[in-house]
């Protein structure tokens, strides 16, 4: 495994963001805290989702501004700030529209949200006053913007973390070829899916290290299916679990646990990481 990026490596690129300002080059810190999946859902409530949606419409607006005038006419799919230059961002640096909707509902990667802010102070969404479409900035600093309007789910740290799709679903991690049979064989970068009839793929998690003692794996979580600071979504102190077969048994082994959206016991089960040469089920 050396040389490959462990999963709390990745983790700390979410929470310990650091870019440099488009307008002054001042280094900037900020860390993504909040829980979102989609439009709609937000910090465990459903219909909470608008104020994202909000915020991306007023950050297009004045994306367009800046890069051609007409806040109702597209930048395209792939865009560059060559013709109109902005603040100190190079003309050859090439943006993508999809970009800051990753960055908006849940799935974006460490490098889609640092750009997302970086152009959000770059157009004025960050700041004081106005930004250039004529609208009142949205907040003052890098933090309370991400904090207001920057969020992750678990298949989006996941997905990202292998550089796959974050916005495969679930299911697609559960691959009968990848799991894990015998407890010796887990190991870091491994995938959790936490899965019963009941409550079908709710969870998925990332294993950054693993112990074992007999039938006991001491392990380290690393996941996002709530919101909050780092210790919501890493286990710092390895935890101890009894590794059984599961009850779907295509799916080989991990460990029981207790459902986070039903009253229903559940099976966390484990399967290696998809490989390179893999089109990882989703692509």
């Amino acid at each position: 495994m050396e040389g490959i990026v462990t999963p709390k490596e990745y983790l700390d690129r979410y929470t310990y963001l650091k870019f440099y300002s488009p307008l002054n080059n001042e280094l900037i810190s900020a860390g993504i805290t909040m829980y979102g999946s989609g439009w709609d859902f937000r910090n465990g409530k459903a219909g909470t989702g608008q104020v994202m949606q909000r915020e991306h419409a007023a950050f297009t607006a004045a994306l367009r501004m800046a890069h051609h005038g007409n806040a109702n006419t597209p930048c395209g799919a792939k865009f560059f700030f060559d013709q109109q230059p902005l603040g100190l961002i190079q003309p050859t640096e090439d943006f993508y529209a999809t970009t800051f909707i990753q960055a908006f509902v849940g799935k974006g990667s460490p490098d889609e949200i640092i750009d997302t802010l970086r152009l959000a102070y770059a157009i004025g969404r960050i700041g004081t006053g106005k930004d250039l479409a004529g609208q009142p900035c949205a907040r003052a600093t890098a933090q309370a913007y991400a904090t207001d309007f920057i969020t992750l789910d678990c298949n989006g740290l996941v997905g990202n973390y292998y550089g796959g799709n974050p916005s495969a679903s679930i299911d697609a991690y559960a691959s009968t070829a990848r799991r894990r049979t015998r407890i010796e064989d887990i190991q870091l970068g491994d995938v959790v899916v936490t899965h019963c009839t009941a409550a079908p793929y709710e969870h998925i998690a990332l294993i950054d290290s693993c112990t074992v003692s007999g039938s006991t794996a001491n392990i380290q979580l690393v996941e996002w299916g709530w919101y909050g600071g780092e210790e919501v979504h890493y286990s710092k102190e390895p935890k101890a679990y009894s590794i059984v077969q599961g009850p779907e048994k295509a799916y080989g082994i991990g460990w029981a646990a207790r459902s986070n959206v039903k009253p229903v016991d559940t099976f966390r089960y484990i399967f290696r990481r998809p490989s390179e040469e893999e089109p990882h089920g989703w692509s």
